[in-house]
């Protein structure tokens, strides 16, 4: 039952790691950074498997179907616990690539909205009539844009004045916007990368001790170090005097 059971778990951890990384993009930090969280999410499910697993093979350590599959199984256990050491520097790495073509992107986003800006500061200032406020507002933004017709009764003074106003208050929510991003993912980052740190490295001690790695070492340290104890110990018989018989 518990082997059974154990086999359930890896293949829905499996199926949940295949859907999570379909559609591949190797080269994708978002892609990479997500497939690094599924893994983080659902590794819980094979590390149960693997201790059902484990004791199923204590209650029965007799029954060739348990040992063989823990044969079988031991070495994708080992190399789970390398995987999910080598997944600390990977989450740092995806991290970073990912942070900095964000902050690329978000940068050139800004530059070309304020070079808009720019450029309709100057079609307002420069325009004398509103055709040819009109004529300039659409060669900036589109042919579907431009002046409504209550801006076109408007006079020219109060509707630049106007203009620029809204202008200029598009720039400060362009601003504030800017900087709540700029704030927000950061820290957002930071936080899921300690997590998916901190969880990988302990599954990779879960991992390593079902597998073996951790007891085994610690079995031969301890035994040798209670044969080197006996080496040591002085014979009880040592410090007795002889006795002899007439």
């Amino acid at each position: 039952m518990l082997a059974a059971l154990s086999l359930v778990l890896l293949v829905m951890f499996v199926a949940a790691m295949v859907i999570a990384a379909a559609p591949p993009k190797l080269l994708d930090h978002a892609w990479q950074l997500g497939v690094m969280a599924a893994l983080i999410n659902n590794a819980f499910l094979a590390l149960v498997g693997v201790l059902l697993l484990v004791l199923a093979l204590g209650f029965d350590p007799t029954r060739p179907m348990f040992r063989d599959r823990w044969k079988a199984w031991r070495p994708w256990i080992v190399a789970a616990s390398l995987g999910f050491l080598l997944l600390i520097p990977l989450q740092g790495f995806a991290a970073w690539g990912f942070h900095t073509s964000v902050t690329l992107v978000q940068q050139k986003q800004t530059s070309q909205a304020s070079e808009r800006l720019t450029e309709l500061r100057e079609a307002i200032t420069s325009a004398n009539t509103h055709e040819e406020l009109q004529a300039k507002v659409q060669n900036l933004f589109g042919p579907n844009t431009g002046l409504s017709p209550a801006e076109l009764r408007t006079p020219i003074g109060v509707l630049r004045n106007i203009l620029l106003a809204r202008a200029e208050q598009a720039s400060n929510q362009l601003e504030q916007q800017i900087e709540a991003q700029a704030g927000s993912r950061p820290d957002q980052l930071v936080k899921e990368t300690l997590r998916i740190v901190i969880s990988a490295a302990a599954y990779a001690i879960g991992f390593g001790y079902l597998g073996g790695v951790l007891p085994r070492n610690r079995r031969k340290g301890t035994a040798a170090l209670r044969s080197s104890r006996k080496l040591r110990k002085p014979s009880s018989d040592a410090g007795k005097p002889a006795t002899t018989t007439t």
